[in-house]
């Protein structure tokens, strides 16, 4: 990635076992332009108060009806500063009344409004990610505005996320696309490789293209941005955002079976262009309108039935084998520090843990180990399921050497990972690809490290951080002595998480 462009990584947390700090956050990248005029301020919007959300957290975050809204302040540590939003709980229109100082080329923030499920974040009742040859018809309706002067440096944006399959992580879309439509913008211009311009939805595009990287977790993805000629528009009715989709396949980028995860609208700040408002938003897949209006809570589930997989893992009670692998194994619910999520999980186990001999009802299966359940929504990030099982560790023989003071505890071993591992997961239609999964492994100290990538593919070592989500950890490496390993569902800011997966089969080489 060019120096001058960075990831939109609005940090988030997760714990899964005690210790364990996951992350993950909103994305999307752009380049530079520039508009001649003088830009008149626009005042900001006044809302009654009880129903005005004012923050100047870095990432709030608001749920409204099937919408979410994100201040998303991800570059702060490059731009140091304050961004302060204003957000209606009730219409989803929101206004940024404070932005980011100056901060050169470097896109400091992204306030939007969601749509689908992007870094961690899922809005309540969406029909994304959905297979773009499904989309008959995708439109959606924006008006905003934007303020400041001339030499003030911003551009708004539509950001269309994709994803080879229904698994995208929630630390990048490894191999998949980044979309944007610029529709108004001041100094920010195109970036990096000119593909020529386009008639698209009544309007005509400058077209560029790069290729980003995503931080040590996963592999790169596509980036196209669409930038419209002017004169710019800062309103747009029934948009055909299909047709820039359509664009981008029959220029190789992007596929039929490929799935659309999100759609975002939004500033990306690079200074000034303050008070921005996005005074109304809707999108409409295949005739169907998302609602602002609320969306009733359902709350856990955990009666819809476990899952089945013929996997190649054997299993005997809750002690598991994989080639040279073996350890036992336990599916588990963790929602701490201050969390108020509910998770639930099936199988219910005990033990499979720290050396236990545990035992699940109902009992594992002979070959694969399946969970199921739901993560209830957590502005924290603190709440988490998983399932998994230790690495090295000796079947514990009641009386035998492995019996530790005649009780249930095996010691446990390590191993190391000479090069790379291959992880096989299965998932029922109930997940719905609305909930990413993440490799976890547990090294000898306790440390965590994880892997947001593409499972069902060959995973390098180095590719696992202890923060895998900015790649600002430590790498593993094949030295690296590890004790067990997890196939967790984070949780979600604004909406509960059904999860129903299997994992079939681990593989070192």
């Amino acid at each position: 990635m060019d120096s001058r462009f960075g990831l939109h990584a609005a940090s988030r947390m997760s714990f899964a076992l005690p210790g364990v700090i996951l992350l993950a956050g909103v994305a999307a990248c752009g380049g530079m332009g520039a508009r001649p005029v003088e830009v008149d301020a626009a005042l900001p919007p006044v809302w009654p108060a009880e129903q005005t959300v004012s923050s100047c957290d870095d990432f709030a975050t608001i749920a409204v009806g099937s919408y979410v809204l994100q201040s998303n302040y991800w570059n702060k540590d490059t731009c140091p500063g304050t961004q302060c939003i204003e957000m209606n709980s009730v219409t989803g229109a929101f206004s940024v009344t404070q932005g980011p100082p100056a901060c050169g080329n470097n896109v400091a923030s992204f306030p939007n409004v969601l749509y689908g499920c992007s870094y961690g974040n899922c809005t309540p009742a969406s029909v994304l990610p959905k297979p773009v040859g499904q989309l008959s018809s995708l439109t959606s309706s924006w008006d905003f505005s934007a303020g400041g002067i001339a030499s003030d440096r911003w551009n708004v944006s539509y950001d269309l996320w994709f994803c080879p399959d229904n698994n995208c992580a929630a630390s990048g879309f490894p191999n998949g696309l980044e979309l944007m439509i610029w529709l108004d913008y001041n100094n920010a211009y195109g970036w990096k490789t000119h593909l020529g311009s386009v008639s698209l939805a009544g309007y005509t595009w400058d077209v560029w293209a790069a290729d980003m990287l995503v931080g040590g977790a996963s592999a790169s993805w596509n980036y196209m941005n669409y930038i419209l000629k002017p004169p710019m528009v800062t309103s747009v009715t029934k948009l055909d955002l299909n047709a820039f989709i359509r664009d981008a396949i029959q220029r190789g980028y992007a596929q039929n079976s490929w799935y659309l995860y999100a759609i975002q609208a939004g500033m990306e700040v690079r200074s000034g262009g303050m008070p921005f408002t996005s005074n109304s938003f809707s999108v409409t897949i295949n005739g169907e309108t998302a609602s602002t209006a609320p969306v009733a809570n359902q709350g856990p589930s955990c009666d819809g039935g476990l899952p089945t997989a013929d996997g190649q893992l054997s299993i005997s009670d809750s002690y598991v084998t994989a080639g040279p692998l073996h350890g036992y194994g336990a599916a588990w619910t963790s929602a701490v520090g201050g969390s108020t999520a509910i998770v639930c999980g099936t199988p219910v186990c005990t033990g499979g843990q720290e050396g236990a001999a545990g035992t699940c009802s109902p009992a594992l299966g002979p070959s694969a180990l399946c969970t199921a359940g739901t993560v209830s929504a957590d502005p924290t990030y603190h709440a988490v399921a998983g399932i998994g099982f230790e690495l090295n560790q000796d079947l514990l023989v009641a009386g035998g050497a492995s019996d530790v003071d005649g009780g249930d505890i095996a010691p446990i071993g390590t191993i190391t990972i000479p090069n790379s591992l291959t992880v096989a997961i299965t998932k029922s239609d109930s997940l719905g690809g609305d909930s990413s999964l993440r490799l976890q492994l547990k090294d000898v100290d306790g440390n965590l490290f994880c892997y947001a990538g593409p499972l069902n593919e060959v995973i390098p070592i180095d590719k696992l951080n202890t923060q895998c989500w900015n790649n600002k950890g430590d790498f593993a490496t094949s030295s690296t002595l590890f004790t067990r390993l997890d196939v967790i569902v984070p949780s979600s800011a604004t909406t509960d998480l059904p999860f129903s997966y299997c994992l079939a089969n681990v593989t070192v080489q």
